[in-house]
């Protein structure tokens, strides 16, 4: 099993023998492909992929099980699903060489090149096949990916599955290298749908691995959301921050800020974000609770557990949600928001993550062939 950090938060779990418990429920939990190979097209409007979520210390990942044309059961992987990243990067290419359709259905573009993470890799064209929830196997033919050839120098090798959507797509040479989502036309729609918070996090002092969440595909948009330009010429997936409220309190942040960014997270935990100006992070908040330990790496940071209102969008218009913990598992109610001075991980961007938490309250869909994101609230309306 490997396990690779996401982009954009924290690690969920870091000690080994959390890492061996989760390695366990991801195997145990990973479906046996069909032996067909399905048309690229897939049937019907719509079809779901399972996901399984990891999650420990208000945090949590999710993952999504991947194999390649011609293998079994056995060369299926568990990738970690990162809306912080636009590529799919697997572990191992001697699992993809080591197929016998490998000369005929894979071809190698790039010989020797680091993928994002470090590792030494190659980057192929071929087809890559995921379990759908109806038992069949969905193909997405001519993805474009990196496969590790060696670890990193933490001793780590890749294991990712990239749907971030970015504008434009970078490129490595004449190849482009985008989302593997984003290669079906016909299915340009992904929405994440996340099992209730009860379900998803951990209450214990134990990672929590379970099922019950799922990524669909559409051939049209799903009704009820609205709907957003993406930032063009960002890394990051990321919308507009208009306004916060911290409990009660409407606060003057993003102020003056002249590019301020919301990175769309569908995983990690708390909203987190950057303040340089000071104007909130350093005021006296009722709410206040100790700051997790991977703050460590910020500067001047405080976190409290108050509820919350955002407003996000782009320049033509906006989305509100609450973020309301009270009926949520004590691990969220915990901790909602981290204001730093300085957040390391929003890599040196002035404004925020909207964390995993606010997957948790919101159905969040990728619309891939206009470069937008939609929300729509798991929760009545807020007026």
């Amino acid at each position: 099993m490997n396990f690779s950090k996401p982009s954009l938060h924290a690690p969920v779990f870091t000690t080994s023998a959390h890492q061996s418990l989760v390695a366990e429920a991801l195997v145990t939990a990973t479906t046996t492909l069909a032996p067909r190979r399905l048309p690229f097209a897939a049937k019907g409007a719509s079809f779901g992929i399972p996901l399984t979520t990891v999650s420990l210390n208000s945090n949590f990942d999710a993952y999504i099980n991947v194999g390649y044309r011609g293998g079994s059961g056995a060369s299926l992987t568990s990738l970690l699903v990162d809306s912080g990243n636009s590529s799919l990067i697997v572990p191992d290419y001697n699992v993809v060489a080591g197929l016998p359709n490998f000369g005929s259905d894979y071809a190698i573009l790039v010989d020797s090149i680091q993928e994002p993470w470090g590792c030494p890799a190659k980057i192929l064209r071929g087809p890559i096949q995921i379990p759908t929830q109806s038992g069949d196997v969905y193909e997405i033919q001519g993805c474009v990916f990196y496969a590790c050839t060696d670890a990193n120098q933490d001793g780590v090798r890749t294991a990712n599955f990239g749907t971030g959507c970015i504008s434009p797509w970078p490129a490595i040479g004449a190849f482009t290298i985008q989302s593997p989502l984003s290669y079906n036309t016909t299915y340009p729609y992904a929405e994440f749908n996340y099992a209730p918070a009860a379900t998803v996090m951990a209450i214990g002092k134990q990672p929590n691995t379970v099922g019950g969440s799922s990524l669909t595909l559409y051939q049209t948009m799903p009704p009820g959301y609205e709907s957003f330009d993406i930032i063009k010429d960002c890394a990051w997936m990321s919308l507009i921050p208009r306004a916060l409220t911290i409990g009660t309190t409407k606060t003057a942040w993003p102020g003056d800020y002249p590019s301020p960014i919301a990175m769309v997270d569908t995983g990690g935990g708390p909203v987190f974000l950057s303040d340089p100006e000071g104007y909130i992070y350093s005021a006296s908040w009722p709410e206040k609770v100790p700051s997790p330990p991977w703050t460590s790496s910020s500067d001047c940071c405080q976190s409290v557990k108050d509820d919350l209102f955002i407003v996000l969008g782009d320049r033509n218009g906006s989305f509100s949600y609450r973020v309301d913990a009270t009926n949520e598992p004590p691990s969220v109610q915990g901790l909602t928001l981290v204001m730093c001075k300085d957040c390391s991980y929003m890599m040196g961007n002035q404004g925020m993550n909207i964390g995993g938490l606010s997957a948790l309250f919101n159905f969040i869909v990728i619309d891939y062939s206009l470069a937008r994101v939609g929300l729509k609230s798991k929760q009545p309306a807020v007026s």
